[in-house]
């Protein structure tokens, strides 16, 4: 996995990490100081390379910013420290208990579709009711091969053709994706999949507040043919893990937005039961 792709670190790059973090916050070198536990004058010469931040003071700091691991890694990486927090596969022993809890979370959620995705929204997991809706949309053959989803409900030859109201629909999934890759200005690799949905047709950056956060919820409805299916999704991620891949799982959760949609997810279910 990509867990080294962050950008190149200039002269000085802690003070500069700290002071672009805090200010995308808003936040004063007092209120920065106040919240770590540490002195303001410290943190100034911390921040403009006259004092070097310890390990702990550079991980109170990060606490206190709010960081991701990821990128609690890159200050600490930075500061000429090994990294923290462990990257790995979702295959891997070591997490094997989160994983049963997201395989339970899936399952339970039937006959409602559910998927998994990593930081850049790739698909990682569905349960039986996704696969089964994104099938009769996409085509099996589309099914054989990766799903991004961001990518399948703006690219034009994929969901946006089954998708109402499609542009309302694009709208709040841009927002989402735009807040979350500026929250990650390090993250080549996220950086690199952002700009590639803004390359599609008709998809353009919104402009927003940096301090706006998306909703939590957003409702779309799929059509094709006589089949009309209206879904709000909601976004769940894990509690407090200490892996990096873990904490960027998001859980894609699809509720039937009427009574009418749930009759057909339903009766899709019993079909394959």
């Amino acid at each position: 996995m990509d867990s080294r792709q962050h950008a190149p670190l200039p002269v000085n790059s802690v003070g500069d990490l700290l002071r672009g973090w805090r200010n995308r916050r808003a936040m004063s070198q007092a209120d920065l100081a106040f919240e770590a536990g540490i002195s303001i004058k410290h943190l100034s010469y911390v921040e403009t390379g006259k004092a070097a931040g310890s390990r702990d003071i550079l991980l109170q700091l990060a606490s206190a910013l709010g960081l991701s691991l990821r990128d609690r890694n890159a200050l600490l990486e930075a500061g000429g420290f090994a990294r923290q927090y462990g990257e790995r596969d979702l295959s891997a022993p070591e997490i094997a208990d989160a994983k049963r809890a997201i395989d339970l979370l899936l399952r339970r959620h039937e006959p409602f579709p559910a998927i998994v995705t990593d930081r850049r929204w790739n698909v990682m997991q569905a349960n039986r009711s996704a696969l089964r809706l994104m099938t009769m949309l996409l085509g099996p053959e589309r099914m054989a091969r990766p799903l991004n989803h961001m990518r399948m409900f703006l690219a034009p030859d994929e969901l946006r053709p089954f998708v109402v109201d499609w542009p309302d629909v694009a709208a709040a999934l841009l927002a989402r994706a735009r807040h979350e890759a500026m929250a990650a200005p390090l993250d080549l690799a996220l950086q690199s999949t952002w700009r590639e949905l803004l390359k599609l047709p008709d998809v353009a950056a919104p402009q927003f507040n940096e301090t706006d956060a998306p909703g939590p919820l957003c409702e779309v409805r799929l059509k094709k043919g006589d089949v009309s299916i209206g879904l709000i999704g909601a976004v769940l991620t894990l509690g407090t893990p200490q892996d990096v891949t873990l904490q960027e799982l998001r859980v894609e959760m699809f509720m039937p937005a009427d009574a009418a949609s749930e009759a057909v997810l339903t009766a899709f279910a019993a079909q394959d039961a």
